[in-house]
């Protein structure tokens, strides 16, 4: 029963991250189209990120302590989770913003065939789930007239999802981060991003400031719902249900953004898209299930 509740709660999880990343663009398209350059974006989000847990960890008395070998793979984690969002958030130059948070969504084959080299090896069920998901963000990167999107913005998608395939493999193995809270996890792995964004803005010298009170309220809500939300539940799902199930939950983020970048930014939804988004639904959907008849 106590291994059924932590998958449970592992996959609501899951569940939790995956649709929270996928508010990215709904958040963060309106301030970089009203001028603000991606790394003085993120230099905020993460600011504030870290800003917010640190206060609600100190009125919660929650302890903040960690060890240098900690701090060491916090730094490996913080430069992992900064360089997916400044690679996906440049890609949001280039093609549009549903379909850049889709083809991200190469990073669960990645996930698979590197857990593969700790001995995780997938069933065939959860390799049917991978490829369908993974159909499924190919689909939404083709065009409707069948030509494919700016190269550009695929292979800093690509990159993006390489950051997070590392990210949350080294989640999942290392012992050292296994034994870390995960709010004390995220809120160092914002920390030490934030400090990489001010050194690459030369120390100050480069970044922008916000440019009005709604652009600060997204700013304010990039850094709650897809960064702070997203990252606390992602690490939980990973410690509960594994890495290669985590990536596949989290193919929910492409679903969101394609809803988002459908309703608010008037993005297209061609036949191409209903099918990648079905494709999507049938991986989450058989691999929960599955995973539920065999316990």
């Amino acid at each position: 029963m106590e291994k059924r509740n932590r998958l449970q709660w592992g996959y609501l999880a899951g569940i939790v991250s995956g649709i929270t990343y996928g508010m990215n663009p709904l958040f963060g398209v309106p301030v970089i189209n009203k001028g603000l350059d991606v790394n003085s974006l993120l230099f905020y989000r993460y600011g504030l990120a870290s800003l917010l847990m640190l206060v609600f960890m100190l009125v919660a008395k929650k302890p903040i302590r960690i060890t240098w070998k900690q701090f060491g793979m916090m730094a490996i984690l913080g430069a992992l989770f900064t360089g997916c969002s400044i690679t996906l958030f440049e890609a949001y130059k280039y093609i549009p913003s549903g379909i850049a948070t889709s083809i991200l969504y190469v990073y669960p084959i990645m996930v698979a065939l590197i857990m593969m080299a700790f001995g995780q090896f997938p069933t065939w069920k959860t390799w049917l789930s991978i490829f369908a998901g993974v159909a499924g963000a190919v689909l939404l990167s083709i065009k409707g007239s069948g030509g494919f999107i700016d190269w550009r913005g695929i292979a800093l998608v690509v990159a993006s999802g390489l950051c997070y395939t590392l990210f949350i493999v080294i989640v999942n193995q290392s012992q050292a981060i296994k034994a870390l809270p995960n709010l004390i996890l995220t809120f160092y792995c914002f920390l030490i991003g934030s400090v990489m964004l001010f050194a690459l803005s030369g120390f100050g010298v480069n970044l922008n400031p916000v440019p009005d009170t709604v652009s600060w309220l997204n700013v304010l809500g990039l850094a709650v719902l897809p960064t702070a939300v997203a990252t606390v539940t992602l690490a939980a799902s990973s410690k509960a249900v594994g890495a290669t199930k985590t990536s596949i939950l989290g193919i929910l983020e492409p679903l969101t953004a394609i809803v988002i970048g459908t309703l608010v930014f008037q993005e297209a939804f061609t036949l191409n898209v209903a099918l990648g988004v079905a494709l999507i639904l049938f991986a989450i959907l058989f691999m929960i299930l599955t995973e539920r008849k065999q316990n």
